[in-house]
């Protein structure tokens, strides 16, 4: 569901200019990256053999260890769009310089300077989508994200082969060039050099706000505290730290295929470095398609169950591969595991960006980065030596005798270990926001409605028809509102509207809302739950969710867990949400405003934002109701609605009434 209902399409983000600029900026940036990779791997060897190469390519790993967590304190502390323009022009330098001096020594430092400063890059990016594109955009955004780093992977090996031809032939037709006689590969960095050049003119044209926790001068204290604060939230978040552990899990199994494939295709399914190739090329279509495919499939799947699935699918899929034992039913399997690889990374990606507030997203995807480089580090390197040490063996049956090579068993390992990590992500959905539906509560046969909307947006007036409707029906109804439904709640209504409040700390403000709805919820609305009738109520747990945290930048899961516990777990059975253009709304709400609707249309874009999103995560409760249409047929569609979803708290239907002149709105 979108602000304006308009579907979400690839080509609608690219339309988009700031977008665009970051994904030509990643699209390029990425193919030189998969070309450096190439050109360093040859230039390597030919200064030092196998060894060298291999030398290298750990020392691409280890920074993930040591730069991975520093990075994101980086990205939540400095100004990103610098940060990433810094990082690509050193890259282009240090990557330019390697042919300048042959030496390994060199090219270890040049390598582990890279993967730190590729560490610091993408923390700043990723943390920097969500304002790129507005948040119901962001699954597509991350599929094409994530194509831009793939998706040039197939191109990279051709565009090195073209470059190496080129490099031969203008070491023999320019005289200037005689040196790359013997050196190819060093036009193939030159151009790398240049695809970070590249990145950063395109990043150059992008606004970005600043971080809120920008810092001036480099105080290593904060930074260390900074770091604590990062690792304390994905250690105790209750969905973030599952979603790590399911993509550490997975590229675990990843890595072990790579570790293991060459062997178990040669020595099990007969075809060889060719038929490697083969595998891995329909592996990489099939991620392509599930990174296509993620954005459809999320309209009619939650995402953290997708998330969970599409791990535990890619771990029974690489098992039913190491079962095989010829090429050919093995290559649409391995379509189907980067099929679900991709829609899980995608997904799992989107779910952060959605989950994690601004200040803290730099640090968790920068853990993100550490674990996938972990859990593909024991993959590459564990994997091969547990094959090792299976050896090969066969099992005798009654019927046959199973071949069980080391790198079979192991590749069914790897397979248990992906599906492991989907099970264990699977915790994360027991821990939504807002999971507690009012069926779990055991509060009687009452139904808790409750209006939603932004400021003007006539909650008021149609809550008013709807109670009245109710009441001619004979329906037992308890109206109510949020802050001011008690005694108690009236008093903290007077100070939280208060325009001589203006200073009001924004946790101070949460606080007080929580306050009002404990009270609220005690004196009010269970009581009468309890008693089977129809509480409806103007405002409710979604406002705070809406306005304090987002709106205020609190983050959803703070301000849920503190109305999760005001409440007892109570959620509402239905939410009408009146979305109306903020700017129409404040207008409507007249010339003398309180202190929250004096909070600036930017404030109120942002919670307009907030309840699209929190109606697109929670359909079973929220209707959105279009609020610039008459009120007639805003009422009309609040009856129909009512009447599908109430059961037996409906009365029969009928024609909506005439519902007369507006009322005031009621105010936040």
């Amino acid at each position: 569901m979108t602000s304006n209902h308009e579907e979400v399409t690839f080509l609608l983000l690219l339309k988009n200019r700031n977008f665009l600029r970051l994904f030509l900026a990643q699209t390029v940036s990425s193919l030189g990256d998969w070309i450096g990779v190439i050109a360093i791997a040859v230039f390597a060897n030919r200064i030092g053999g196998n060894t060298a190469v291999g030398m290298v390519m750990t020392a691409r790993v280890l920074p993930g260890f040591i730069a991975g967590p520093i990075a994101g304190v980086i990205a939540d502390r400095w100004d990103r769009r610098k940060t990433m323009m810094t990082a690509d022009l050193i890259r282009g330098a240090v990557v330019f310089s390697l042919p300048f001096f042959p030496s390994l020594a060199y090219l270890l430092v040049a390598s582990m300077l890279l993967e730190s400063l590729t560490l610091v890059w993408g923390p700043a990016k990723d943390a920097s989508l969500p304002h790129v594109v507005p948040q119901h955009q962001l699954t597509h955004a991350n599929s094409l994200n994530l194509i831009a780093v793939y998706g040039p992977w197939p191109l990279a090996s051709l565009v090195f082969a073209l470059m190496t031809q080129l490099a031969g032939f203008l070491s023999h037709a320019v005289p200037a060039l005689e040196g790359l006689a013997g050196n190819e590969d060093s036009l193939a960095l030159w151009v790398n050099s240049l695809t970070f050049v590249f990145s950063a003119a395109m990043l150059y044209g992008i606004s970005l706000p600043a971080s809120r926790r920008r810092a001036g001068k480099l105080d290593l204290g904060e930074v260390k505290r900074d770091l604590v604060e990062g690792l304390q939230f994905i250690k105790n978040d209750r969905q973030v730290r599952p979603w790590l552990l399911g993509i550490a899990f997975t590229f675990t199994a990843a890595g072990g295929v790579f570790s293991l494939g060459i062997g178990f295709v040669d020595d099990v399914l007969g075809g060889g470095p060719q038929g490697f190739a083969f595998l891995i090329g329909f592996l990489g279509v099939g991620m392509i398609a599930g990174l296509l495919s993620v954005g459809v499939i999320s309209r009619k799947v939650q995402k953290d169950v997708m998330f969970s699935a599409s791990i535990v699918l890619l771990g029974a899929g690489l098992v039913a591969l190491a079962s095989m034992n010829s090429l050919g039913p093995a290559i649409p399997i391995a379509a189907s595991l980067g099929f679900f690889g991709g829609g899980a990374y995608s997904t799992g990606y989107s779910l952060i960006h959605e989950k994690v507030t601004d200040d803290l997203r730099g640090r968790t995807f920068s853990a993100a980065y550490t674990v996938i480089r972990i859990g593909t580090l024991v993959g590459l390197g564990l994997f091969p030596l547990f094959a090792g040490a299976i050896g090969d063996n066969t099992l005798t049956l009654p019927f046959a005798t199973l071949d069980l090579p080391g790198s079979r068993v192991t590749l069914w390992l790897a397979g248990l270990v992906a599906a492991g990590g989907g099970l264990l992500s699977m915790r994360a959905i027991n821990h939504r926001d807002g999971k507690k539906r009012s069926s779990e509560r055991g509060e009687g046969d009452g139904y808790l409605i409750v209006f939603e909307g932004g400021e003007g947006a006539g909650k008021s007036t149609q809550m008013a028809a709807f109670v009245e409707w109710l009441e001619a029906r004979g329906a037992d109804v308890v109206t109510t509102r949020e802050p001011g439904g008690t005694e108690i709640g009236m008093r903290i209504r007077d100070v939280l509207l208060d325009k001589g409040a203006s200073e009001m700390d924004p946790r101070a403000e949460a606080l007080l809302y929580a306050a009002d709805r404990a009270q609220h919820v005690a004196e009010v609305i269970k009581p009468a739950l309890a008693k089977g009738k129809v509480v409806v109520s103007d405002r409710f747990i979604d406002s705070s969710l809406a306005y304090q945290g987002v709106g205020r930048g609190l983050g959803l899961d703070e301000i849920y867990e503190i109305s999760e516990w005001a409440t007892e777990g109570l959620m509402p059975d239905l939410v009408f949400f009146l979305n109306l253009d903020p700017s129409t709304g404040l207008e409507r709400a007249g010339n003398d405003p309180d202190r929250l609707e004096s909070a600036g249309e930017d404030f109120h874009q942002r919670v307009s934002a907030a309840y699209l999103d929190l109606a697109n995560r929670f359909p079973e409760r929220f209707v959105v109701l279009d609020a610039s249409r008459s009120k007639e047929d805003v009422h009309k569609e609040i009856l129909r609605v009512y009447g599908d979803r109430a059961g037996k708290h409906a009365p029969p239907a009928t024609f909506a009434r005439d519902l007369g002149p507006p009322g005031p709105p009621m105010p936040r």
